[in-house]
């Protein structure tokens, strides 16, 4: 295992010693209370909140608030504080949305407070730390690396009489479809009203299929990267098998977006396959201890051309602080990133760290699905062919567009030739607009 752990930080994170630099001695000071925000389920939840408490413990001058909700609530939330100035002192931040964040102004740079020592960057490689450099700042540390992967519970799988591939066997959209087809048909059988999948809903899970033909979300240039003729394809996947009712109908797969993974339909039986981040394997392994649950590669197009890319979780500092708040802020980034304490009770739940130290101090603590998620990424890394596009400015408009694109298609509101080229007329405004 840490033969392996070596060689998949290796590949990935390109892992180098370095010059270890002095940490800053941090002393008590007068009480001071920040905010920090981040999405996720129960699970993720309880874990924040004990590396909080743990923090508080090591720094028992500085009360941490906490402020929780899922993905798709998590960004709108996000949207009014800053816009009205009330953002977090610590909040979790993601390459999709960062720009829009970091070209307003309210991200703060971080690079002060590793250049004083107060944040140790030392064990994570500089490529991580430019990514998370935008328009020459440092405006995020990320924590973690990982891969994106559809879970499929095999037990539901054989209860249908469906075959699966085994995990790091390939497979296209269309293989996936013709399995969507084939499970609703058998499952109505035998009385077992479940689905295969539910609708792929987000925006960068259609980029495995952009990415797949050639493209991306975005050009380095800071323009759409797919073509109109993409988007119209995924909106016509979807609303093929939608017809067929092999998977959920519109309605339900909207409710299903903001439900917490003990309601999701995947939990819950509805459907037997999810879209996740590997490194959230282990939740609903936790959820489902009963069955066994695969980790599948994306699906690739027919000549075999993988989307695959990395994918980071990242934290930022708001810009909007004073020099007490700052100080107390940068200290719990730095214990996020770097501390023992924190990582033994995170683990792999955002990726493989970044720190390489804290890679190897987690090794002996993983569970079975922890390795399982590692290997799975080992797997994934050599399909990758080229970097992660980071979002330009305008990238959360124009994800909101995307969603409102996919609902219009989904609730046939317009077809999905029109819905895309709605979605591209508005696009290019919003990006005409950040110019």
């Amino acid at each position: 295992m840490k033969k392996l752990l070596s060689i998949l930080l290796t590949v990935t994170l390109l892992i180098s010693a370095g010059a270890t630099i002095a940490m800053a001695e941090a002393t008590a000071q007068d009480p001071v209370t920040i905010r920090i925000s981040w999405w996720g389920d129960t699970a993720r939840h309880e874990k924040y909140n004990a590396i909080c408490d743990a923090f508080q413990q090591k720094y028992p001058w500085i009360t941490v608030e906490r402020e929780t909700n899922t993905w798709a609530d998590y960004w709108d939330k996000l949207a009014t504080l800053t816009a009205g100035g009330n953002a977090p002192d610590v909040m979790g931040m993601h390459p999709q949305f960062v720009s829009d964040y970091a070209g307003r102004g309210t991200l703060a740079d971080l690079q002060p407070f590793v250049d004083s020592g107060v944040i140790d960057v030392s064990k994570i490689d500089q490529s991580v730390l430019d990514g998370g450099t935008i328009n020459g700042k440092l405006s995020m540390i990320a924590m973690g690396l990982t891969v994106q992967t559809i879970i499929v519970n095999k037990d539901l799988c054989d209860q249908v009489g469906v075959t699966i591939p085994a995990m790091g066997d390939s497979w296209t959209w269309q293989q996936f479809a013709d399995l969507c087809v084939e499970f609703r048909q058998k499952a109505l059988e035998k009385g077992i009203d479940s689905y295969f999948s539910n609708e792929a809903t987000g925006y960068t899970t259609f980029q495995y299929l952009a990415r797949s033909n050639g493209g991306d979300l975005y050009t380095k240039e800071g323009a759409l990267g797919f073509t109109q003729a993409d988007l119209v394809q995924w909106l016509n996947y979807w609303k093929t098998l939608r017809a067929q009712d092999a998977i959920p109908d519109a309605a339900t797969t909207s409710e299903s977006i903001s439900l917490t993974m003990e309601q999701s339909p995947f939990v819950t039986g509805l459907v037997a396959c999810a879209f996740i981040p590997v490194n959230q394997y282990w939740q609903y392994v936790k959820q489902l201890p009963d069955n066994q649950i695969v980790c599948e590669f994306m699906p690739t197009t027919d000549d075999g051309a993988s989307g695959a890319f990395l994918e980071g979780a990242h934290w930022a500092m708001s810009a909007n602080l004073d020099e007490a708040h700052q100080n107390a802020a940068a200290l719990l980034l730095n214990f996020l990133a770097n501390d023992e304490g924190a990582w033994q009770v995170m683990l792999l739940d955002q990726g493989v760290p970044a720190n390489s130290d804290m890679a190897a101090y987690i090794e002996p603590l993983l569970t079975d699905a922890n390795k399982v998620a590692i290997k799975f990424v080992q797997m994934v890394t050599p399909t990758i062919d080229r970097a992660y596009v980071y979002a330009p400015k305008g990238a959360t408009s124009i994800s909101t567009l995307y969603t409102d694109a996919r609902e219009s298609s989904a609730f046939e509101t317009a077809t999905p030739e029109e819905a895309a080229a709605t979605f591209f007329e508005q696009a290019n405004a919003v990006f005409a607009e950040n110019k």
